[in-house]
């Protein structure tokens, strides 16, 4: 009965995230390079707002500038994480290129338990974050509706959602194509 009531809560989220095929929140608006805040990955768990992505053959938006749909669809998936016009450039796994905004929440993770999907071999990472990462989250939930957010660690995009208020900080799950093992060691990672 578990097992259902959380793919009923994954499922949503994993159909958002793989939907999305062009994103950025509509804002014109990019963090100028002089933003004091931390633009580089800090290599520990991050959550950050998406202003674009591109995937091979997935048109982006027409809001995005030309010249940042060039430089996304020149990069090269793996690769280390950069600064491009004030914003981080990451990859996923699917080779998904992500221009990601400065964080919302960096490192403030209190818990992270992996967990089955039914009784296969489907495994997610239940994230629990403590009151700073939880009240950033929640602020970003109130006012940025329709936007999409990344998850991301050690420098990758391990997944994406479309903000809506049924997100709520205290649920949080990292959805891939994971193992027991993996996702085990994702979680120990995360909380570390």
């Amino acid at each position: 009965m578990g097992a259902v009531r959380h793919l009923r809560t994954l499922a949503p989220l994993a159909l958002v995230a793989g939907l999305m095929g062009a994103c950025g929140n509509g804002s014109d608006s990019s963090p100028s390079a002089t933003d004091s805040t931390l633009v580089k990955s800090s290599g520990g768990f991050e959550i950050r707002p998406v202003y674009a992505r591109y995937a091979p053959g997935v048109p982006l938006g027409p809001q995005i500038p030309q010249n940042l749909t060039n430089e996304l669809q020149q990069q090269s998936c793996p690769m280390k994480p950069r600064e491009l016009q004030g914003m981080l450039v990451e990859c996923d796994a699917g080779k998904t290129v992500y221009l990601l905004k400065n964080p919302i929440v960096s490192d403030d993770v209190a818990s992270a338990t992996a967990k089955q999907i039914g009784h296969g071999n489907t495994w997610y990472v239940s994230v629990g974050l403590n009151q700073t990462g939880s009240s950033s989250l929640e602020s970003v939930i109130k006012d940025e509706v329709g936007s999409e957010i990344a998850f991301s660690y050690g420098g990758q995009v391990l997944t994406s959602v479309v903000v809506d208020s049924s997100l709520h900080p205290d649920h949080l799950a990292l959805i891939g194509n994971f193992d027991k093992a993996q996702a085990t060691k994702l979680a120990q990672q995360v909380s570390a």
